[in-house]
């Protein structure tokens, strides 16, 4: 089996979701080229490679779907706020 250590960006821990995204993204790429790249050499390694490119996209939808539900929400609370205070 082939290893590769495949340097890539790692966001700084206070990086917007989005930033965090996109490396994921970036990342999952990288690795299809590599596991594209394993197959028909290595199958076990092309096949773990496959398998970090699922998990980094599975993980990037996550990411970004929590934080679309986080501004979502935020904005529905502002919205409750305003309401609440034109009661009192």
């Amino acid at each position: 089996m082939i290893v590769m250590d495949v340097a890539w960006q790692i966001p700084e821990p206070d990086a917007s979701p989005e930033e965090v995204v996109a490396a994921l993204r970036a990342q999952a790429a990288l690795f299809a080229v590599v596991a594209s790249a394993l197959a028909g050499y290595d199958e076990a390694g092309s096949a773990t490679a496959f398998d970090q490119v699922l998990r980094m996209r599975c993980q990037a939808a996550v990411i970004e779907s929590l934080a679309e539900l986080h501004d979502e929400l935020g904005s529905q609370l502002r919205d409750l706020d305003t309401y609440l205070w034109r009661l009192v």
